[in-house]
């Protein structure tokens, strides 16, 4: 059942193909790009407007043809266009028949390898709303991918599951630190080329997301951290003092982030 704001704002327009361009020149002038931050309140609006069965054949192929828009550098407002699409897709994942579902998630594949931040992001919010209908989804999709991700497909994984809704449940927490812990091994054991931009993506990313994980699973998550805190790999170290240093976990584990501190002092 979509919300009556959801529909004022956007569900009138998808109905018919005829307003399509309309939407689009609409959406490209909420779009506030160029600029440092895009419309999020519109995309998610947009999204939303998805979030139901009843999607027509033309909306689908809307957001299908919208998602491929490739031309669009970072930060030009037709780059509003497949950011928004993917999270639609997103949104409409439960709804969606199993061929559609088979699309969407190719689409979020792709868009974990895009030269493009803001679509990377994308793709991150996608799985997050596809998480909150059936974790499982994801699940199946990251160990089928992680034998052969690259770095910029690990970040994704990473990011999408520091969402706090997604690790309300235990077991997700649980997961989210396992997927983490294996990218680690990866990294200690120099299985990931270092000098790249699609490292220094996937360690920026790992240097706030396991703080998220440990603050809703601490035992397993502070183990975790002090198994990498003992080594003499300075980019490891990096990504547990960053972790050890947010508000999520000083505020409520101030022991525990004391007692990893203490451990990679005495290395």
């Amino acid at each position: 059942m979509v919300s009556k704001v959801v529909k004022s704002v956007f569900y009138d327009d998808l109905q018919k193909a005829g307003n399509f361009k309309q939407l689009e020149h609409r959406l490209l002038g909420e779009s506030n790009l160029p600029g440092p931050r895009a419309n999020l309140g519109a995309a998610s609006a947009f999204a939303d407007a998805f979030a139901f069965s009843e999607v027509t054949r033309e909306a689908w192929e809307l957001i299908v043809e919208w998602s491929q828009v490739l031309d669009a550098p970072t930060d030009d407002p037709r780059e509003f266009l497949p950011f928004c699409a993917l999270q639609a897709m997103g949104a409409y994942y439960r709804y969606a028949e199993s061929s559609q579902q088979e699309v969407i998630l190719q689409c979020c594949q792709a868009a974990m390898n895009d030269s493009r931040w803001r679509m990377r992001e994308a793709a991150a919010i996608a799985l997050q709303r596809i998480g909150e209908q059936d974790f499982g989804v994801l699940q199946s999709l990251f160990d089928s991918m992680l034998d052969t991700a690259g770095a910029l497909e690990k970040r994704a994984f990473i990011a999408t599951l520091a969402h706090p809704p997604l690790l309300k449940e235990p077991a997700h927490a649980l997961y989210a630190l396992k997927l983490s812990e294996q990218i680690l091994d990866e990294i200690a054991a120099g299985q990931t080329r270092y000098n790249t931009e699609e490292f220094r993506v996937l360690s920026k990313g790992l240097e706030y997301a396991l703080s998220v994980f440990v603050e809703h699973a601490p035992e397993a998550g502070f183990e975790l951290l002090a198994k990498f805190a003992v080594t003499e790999d300075k980019r490891m170290l990096k990504i547990v003092k960053s972790n050890l240093g947010k508000a999520r976990l000083t505020k409520k584990f101030s022991q525990d982030v004391e007692r990893i501190q203490l451990l990679m002092n005495s290395e």
